[in-house]
């Protein structure tokens, strides 16, 4: 199939400007009623079950995983506008899909929700390339919205997280092995806020094999925090990870 980049990237553009005058995000034409959707597009959301998606005997350091949505069309290429394409503008309608989903998953399990909030680091060399770290941009807007405090607490140890390759470019057990010791909570008076702290949420963007979020939950805890848990706009399902 021959494509005409040109016309490709005329319509892109096209549909980037009718998304910045209240257009829907993912088809670009219906006006945006829901979470920056219109109601067509949200019906076709593969929307997940406020449920605990830690798979039974997992080795994490998380009391349960957390997402919005099943990591598939029309989410997959949602989420890589937000990433890819400069359009950080997204973090607010994924974050309320977040919340409504913490929202939900806690009054159903009568738990109270999380006393703080934090993000997965980013890499400083990906951070200077895209100019933002997508999953602190929804710790925050989430934070905006339920009214929990963020904390910008963790960061990548040494210097090994400017050669990391892109984790979704990486296969479960080499996720595994690259998340070893990653991260670390890097200002001594945060440990004596955090030891005070019975729960907190790590927000990512995507959850796929959950080493990730397991890896910044470990530096958490052996900072002191009771109990730690993950949350996402996007789960990917066990079936299409790749072993």
């Amino acid at each position: 199939m021959v494509h005409d980049w040109r016309a490709l990237g005329r319509e892109f553009s096209v549909r980037m400007r009718r998304t910045a005058q209240g257009y829907c995000w993912l088809c670009g034409y219906a006006n945006a009623v829901i979470c920056g959707c219109c109601t067509t597009c949200f019906a076709d959301l593969p929307r997940l079950a406020p449920a605990n998606l830690r798979p039974a005997g997992a080795s994490d350091h998380c009391l349960y995983w957390l997402a919005a949505a099943s990591y598939q069309p029309p989410v997959d290429r949602w989420l890589q506008q937000f990433k890819f394409q400069q359009q950080p503008a997204l973090a607010k309608h994924f974050a309320a899909l977040i919340a409504a989903q913490a929202l939900a998953f806690h009054k159903q399990q009568r738990m109270r929700l999380p006393q703080c909030l934090t993000s997965v680091p980013m890499p400083n060399q990906r951070w200077r390339q895209r100019g933002y770290n997508q999953a602190a941009l929804l710790g925050r807007e989430v934070s905006r919205m339920l009214g929990i405090p963020y904390q910008d607490c963790v960061s990548i140890q040494g210097h090994k997280g400017e050669h990391f390759t892109a984790q979704h470019r990486l296969s479960a057990s080499a996720r595994a092995q690259a998340m070893q010791q990653r991260f670390i909570v890097r200002e001594a008076d945060t440990f004596a806020h955090l030891a005070s702290l019975e729960h907190v949420a790590v927000i990512d963007d995507v959850i796929t094999t959950g080493n990730t979020i397991s890896a910044v939950a470990l530096a958490l805890l052996e900072a002191g925090v009771g109990m730690v848990s993950g949350w996402a706009l996007a789960y990917t399902p066990a079936e299409q990870v790749k072993g």
